[in-house]
């Protein structure tokens, strides 16, 4: 999940479709921005792609959440 500056939308939706491995770039109403959905094949992937997220200019918060995979 991803907060921005005001008027950093586009160019921050545009820079994160651009990063390997996000697969989609939801923008949101409430609390957040965005919810960036990134398919990672490991920790130091997800590690990399979320420094590279906080160097976009105009971010000013990320959360990290992880999925888990739900078997019965």
């Amino acid at each position: 999940m991803i907060n921005v500056e005001p008027g950093t939308e586009k160019q921050v939706h545009d820079a994160l479709e651009n990063i390997k491995g996000i697969r989609e770039v939801v923008p949101v109403y409430g609390e957040r921005d965005f919810i960036a959905i990134a398919d990672m094949e490991s920790i130091s992937d997800l590690n990399k792609t979320v420094l590279q997220v906080r160097e976009i200019n105009g971010v000013t918060y990320t959360q990290t959440i992880l999925g888990m995979e739900l078997k019965f």
